[in-house]
Order: C-alpha cells, then sequence, then structure tokens
C-alpha cells in the first residue's frame, strides 16, 4: 500500500512496535521512507520524521533499534535453553503429538497413550510381522475406512496442515505407514531436537546431526514392545517389495543374496510340464549381466 501510494503516513506505538531487526528497521526508517516520501511516528519515542532529525535523534534511534533487535536476541536464547532443559528432562516440548499418543491432562509435557490410535499402531505392526508390505497395510486400512493421522486429528478438533494432501481427505501411504513402524516413540523413547534454525532471524528449518538429537529412553509408556519393534526393523531393512496384484512378501525376500556380488536374489517362475518352477537368480545379473545367474 505504501509503494502504490495509498499509505504515506506510518504510526507506531515505539519504535519496537516497528521492528526488532536493526539493519532492516534503520533501513525503513532512513533510506525507504523518505525516498517514497513518507511520514513515519513513534508517539512513546517523541519521534516525527516531519518535524526534521537532529544529529542527536540519528543517534539515538539507531542505538534504540539496537536495543531492540538485542533484546529480541536476548529472549530468543533464554527460549532455546529452556527447552533444551526440558528436553533433556524428558518432557515433550512439541505442539502436536505422534499418531497414538495425546498429551497428559495433569501434565502437558507427557505423552500417554491414544486407546484408539495406539490400537491402530498395534495393528500396523502386527500385519508387519505378518509379512504385509508397507503399501498393502496401507490399503487395508483404507478399505476399513481408518482415518489417516491428519484426518484423525481434524476429528479432534486439531488443526494441522498437510502440504502434501493431494485428495480432499488425506489417505494412508506406504511412506506414513514406514513413518510409524520406524518411529521408536513407540517403544516409549522419546527423540526431540532434530531440527531446528541457525538463530532468531532466520526461519529457515535445518536438520541437525544425529550425535546432537536428545534421546530420553522410557519416558513413556510403550505402545510396543522392544522385541517386536527390533523385528520390524529387520524386516525395513530387508528388500521386501511385493510382487504385482501380490499382498505378502515371499519367503526369501530380502534374505537370498548372491554369493559372488552381494545383489539381492529375484524369484523367477517358469512354467513347464504343467507345472510351475520358482528359481532365484541374481538381480544383478538380471539387469546387467555382469554376473552369473547362480541359479
Amino acid at each position: 500500500d505504501i509503494r502504490q501510494g495509498k499509505v504515506d503516513c506510518v504510526v507506531v506505538k515505539d519504535l519496537s512496535r516497528f521492528g526488532r531487526n536493526y539493519i532492516e528497521s534503520g533501513r525503513y526508517i532512513e533510506k525507504i521512507f523518505p525516498m517514497l516520501g513518507v511520514r513515519f511516528i513513534a508517539v512513546n519515542d517523541g519521534y516525527d520524521s516531519l518535524a526534521g532529525k537532529s544529529q542527536t535523534d540519528e543517534i539515538v534511534i539507531r542505538f534504540k533499534n539496537l536495543i531492540n533487535d538485542a533484546y529480541c536476541r536476548d529472549i530468543s536464547i533464554k527460549i532455546r535453553s529452556h527447552l533444551e532443559v526440558k528436553r533433556k528432562n524428558g518432557e515433550y516440548t512439541g505442539a502436536f503429538t505422534p499418531y497414538g499418543y495425546k498429551k497428559d491432562e495433569n501434565d502437558r509435557n507427557r505423552l500417554v497413550p491414544d486407546l484408539y490410535a495406539a490400537g491402530v499402531v498395534k495393528d500396523i505392526f502386527r500385519m508387519k510381522l505378518h509379512g504385509m508390505s508397507q503399501t498393502a497395510i496401507a490399503e487395508s486400512l483404507n478399505r476399513q475406512g481408518v482415518l489417516s493421522p491428519m484426518e484423525y486429528k481434524h476429528s479432534l478438533g486439531i488443526r494441522i496442515q498437510d502440504n502434501f494432501k493431494t485428495h480432499g481427505q488425506a489417505e494412508w501411504s506406504s511412506m506414513s505407514i514406514r513413518r510409524i513402524l520406524e518411529n521408536e516413540v513407540y517403544v516409549g523413547t522419546l527423540i526431540q531436537g532434530r531440527h531446528s534454525t541457525p538463530n532468531h532471524k532466520i526461519k529457515k528449518i535445518v536438520d541437525k546431526p544425529k550425535e546432537e538429537w536428545i534421546r530420553i529412553e522410557d519416558s513413556h509408556e510403550p505402545v510396543i514392545s522392544k522385541r517386536e519393534f527390533d523385528i520390524v526393523q529387520r524386516l525395513l531393512g530387508m528388500d521386501t517389495r511385493t510382487s504385482p496384484n501380490e499382498d505378502g512378501v515371499y519367503v526369501l525376500s530380502g534374505l537370498a543374496v548372491c554369493a559372488d556380488c552381494g545383489a539381492p536374489m529375484i524369484k523367477r517362475n517358469v512354467p513347464a510340464g504343467g507345472k510351475v518352477y520358482s528359481y532365484y537368480i541374481c538381480s544383478n545379473n538380471a539387469a546387467t549381466k555382469e554376473c552369473g545367474t547362480h541359479r
């Protein structure tokens, strides 16, 4: 509006209400507003650009902007420090809880199982242990009409946005299933501090090194046993993709590997004499012929 000429005067309570970024505030007050012919008034600071600026005013304005910037930085450091202490004490500091948990009504920094969602999480792990792929699990939940994590939060009145939502209603996907299967929160381990911002002026979120994460074991009631979780991690570490039109994985998927090149063995069905014979061959041979078949 200022650049379009709709506004020719800006009035603020004081300089801190205009901005707490020393460089940006100075650029507007000393360069942009005068260039656009805009009058700037800071009531409590007794500043009016139309009245003219003395050398003292220029020094005081810059100094106050610097103090406002320093105050903002000081508050940011204190808040970061406070949150770091809470995380190290095993207190949950996130705005939204992981699917399967809710905040304790008596202690908002403690996670307790959400009976319905925790039951869905148990079903997901059970289906994975029975040999179903992530895609098959997602399709099964969608067929049953089970709400996805985001839609479940919406049903509870929690407003949360998902930039990856592509349909009118978010559905379960293989990726959302995998995120649940890999999340240690379900065995009672709380991992926080994985992301941060460089400082209070930069809002871009960056990933922190894994060694800097804050990891607290047995911080809350588990939903999945440690043994089941470890078995699922082993299954996820294998190549357990399903074949077309199949819900389960083959018995040797991810287990049989080529003794020469280490590539996974893949299944081949060969019909002969009214029967179907199954063979496993080296996937590297099937793709590039750089290895033998080792049938």
